[in-house]
Order: C-alpha cells, then structure tokens, then sequence
C-alpha cells in the first residue's frame, strides 16, 4: 500500500511539474510576443524618423537649389546690364562719329 501512495505522490508531482512548465512555456510566449510587438513599434519609429530625415534632407537641397539659382540668375542680370551699357555706350560713340562724318 505504501507503494501506491509513492506512485500517486509521484504522478501529483508530475502533474504540478506539468501545469508549471505549461505556465512557463505560456509566458515565454507572451513575452515573445511583447518582444516582438516592442520590435515592430521601434521598427515603424525608426522608418519614420528616416522618412522626415530623407524628407527634410531634400527640402533643404531644393531649397539650396533654388539659392543658388536665384544667385545665378542676379550675376547673369547684373552681367547683362554692364554689357548693355557698354554697347550702349559705343553705339552711341559709333552714332556720333558716323553723324561727324556725314554731317560736317
């Protein structure tokens, strides 16, 4: 009799051994999935900060563009004037000395 109550003592630990490893294999999933929701939400952080970054990187590159266009196109009027004046300057020299010839 004493051994049936060894066997039932055992086959209550093996139960208990069983619910326990259940339980533990229960939470290792559970924070699996913590885990992985965690990741999943650093994740989408990341590609969006990565996104504005690529985003703002090419704001200030358009913006440098236009800059630099604007700067460009200053020099070329600016450029443009000094050389309409100095054509002016000579046609009107040139008209003056035809007008001298012409008209003595």
């Amino acid at each position: 009799m004493h051994g049936l109550g060894l066997i039932k003592s055992l086959a209550e630990r093996e139960r208990e051994l069983a619910a326990k490893l259940e339980e533990a294999k229960r939470m290792a999933e559970d924070k699996l999935r913590q885990a992985q929701e965690e990741a999943q939400k650093k994740l989408e952080a990341a590609e969006a900060e990565a996104a504005r970054l690529l985003e703002e990187g090419r704001a200030e590159i358009e913006k440098r563009v236009r800059d630099i266009e604007s700067e460009a196109e200053a020099r070329a009027e600016a450029e443009a004037k000094k050389v309409r004046e100095i054509a002016e300057g000579r046609l009107e020299d040139a008209a003056a000395r035809v007008l001298e010839e012409v008209v003595p």
